[in-house]
């Protein structure tokens, strides 16, 4: 009986390799794009937005509140995008927020006039990046499909970022001339953050 071993481990380090190459060059755009944002929320970067305000009429039936209320507004504006507000009415007025990357639009709703304040608030590049790190976000439920979209590639960013560590530690121990600069490298990055573990703990 042969032993095949020696051609299964070649076969599982060509497919590491591939896999790992391929999958790293899909996934370094978006990780550019989180790594840019990260730097400009640790340093509390803010955005010099450009607002522009408009007053429009909207027809409201008389007594209408809650996700109707919204679902009409945003029709007879059309307009689309992540929503908050749940049409809530309070003293004949209710506000309505719609966001996507790179704009805001804060709908200020006059129910009894049938007026709406739109503020439209137009951002930057940088800044509309730094909304896609953010979205959708902790304690929050997207309900535009856009939204749900990126939130799915955000995820396989994650998943592909540990597949490429797993597969890179795999590539590193089976090359035996790269073993003592890696166990150096790995040693540098566990001292690193556990430096700034006990320095934050402490």
């Amino acid at each position: 009986m042969i032993d095949d071993t020696p051609r299964k481990s070649r076969l599982l380090y060509r497919w590491n390799r591939q896999l790992h190459l391929y999958l790293g060059i899909v996934a370094s755009p978006l990780l550019l794009i989180f790594a840019i944002t990260t730097i400009l929320l640790n340093h509390g970067v803010t955005p010099s937005p450009l607002i522009q305000d408009a007053t429009v009429s909207v027809v409201l039936e008389e007594g209408l509140e809650g996700p109707a209320l919204v679902e009409s507004v945003l029709a007879q504006l059309d307009l689309t995008g992540e929503v908050v507000g749940r049409g809530q009415v309070r003293n004949g007025k209710t506000t309505i927020r719609v966001a996507k990357p790179g704009n805001a639009k804060i709908i200020n709703v006059d129910v009894e006039s049938q007026e709406a304040v739109i503020s439209d608030r137009v951002f930057g590049l940088m800044d509309t990046l730094r909304y896609l790190h953010l979205n959708p976000g902790p304690h929050k439920s997207p309900s535009w499909i856009f939204s749900r979209m990126w939130g799915w590639v955000a995820d396989s960013t994650v998943y592909i970022t540990l597949f490429l560590t797993v597969t890179g530690i795999y590539l590193w121990s089976v090359l035996r001339s790269e073993q003592k600069a890696g166990l150096i490298a790995l040693g540098s990055g566990a001292f690193a953050f556990v430096t700034i573990l006990y320095s934050l703990l402490v």
